[in-house]
């Protein structure tokens, strides 16, 4: 898993570098891939994961393959905040996360970093993550196309391959077209605050 792991954030630290993000480069290259959470006995699922094979079908870049191979070492999650109030009846059935580093304690992740959050969004077909907001500073590479939102829009589509940032406590949106989202997260800043829906 070391392997597939450093392969993995090597692309990722080229695509911010492409990108002109090197304080996140930075942070990414710095990551130990040999830096192991203890594994869960088994990877957690959730309904979204029905659309993984379909999003990984259509995701391009040179994050595609890498994340593809980690794919079944991943454990998926949900936000605490979406899961006590769902901003509507049928999101948590198409939305998930899964943690590839993280610091200190957290949902499971393949490894631990204390200065950066790092994983994977999937979102199914048709759906759309509502606006919300988090004190961390984010980005998002994409592998798929999809919609994205901020600040007073408008709506812009992104193709595989793009770079999205978002400030601190900017608020921000993104929808999926008739095919899955599929997007790498970076967080750096404040960890440990989830994002909130925010109107």
């Amino acid at each position: 898993m070391a392997g597939s792991l450093a392969q993995f954030l090597g692309a990722l630290t080229g695509v911010l570098r492409a990108a002109g993000l090197d304080g996140f480069a930075r942070l990414v290259s710095a990551i130990d891939a040999t830096a192991r959470v203890e594994p869960a006995a088994a990877p957690a699922r959730l309904a979204a994961c029905r659309f993984w094979d379909e999003a990984l079908r259509v995701a391009h870049g040179p994050l595609a393959a890498p994340v593809g191979v980690l794919g079944p070492s991943l454990s998926w999650t949900q936000n605490p905040n979406y899961r006590r109030q769902p901003p509507d009846p049928g999101f948590l059935d198409h939305y998930g996360y899964a943690v590839i580093a993280r610091p200190g304690d957290g949902p499971p992740a393949l490894v631990t970093e204390p200065r950066v959050a790092l994983g994977v969004l999937l979102l199914g077909p048709h759906t759309h993550y509502p606006v919300h907001a988090h004190p961390a500073v984010e980005v998002y590479v994409t592998l798929t196309g999809g919609e994205w939102w901020r600040d007073d829009g408008p709506w812009r589509q992104q193709p595989a391959g793009a770079a999205v940032y978002h400030a601190p406590n900017v608020r921000h949106a993104m929808r999926a077209g008739a095919e899955p989202l599929l997007a790498v997260y970076v967080w750096s800043g404040d960890l440990a605050t989830h994002a909130r829906l925010v109107s």
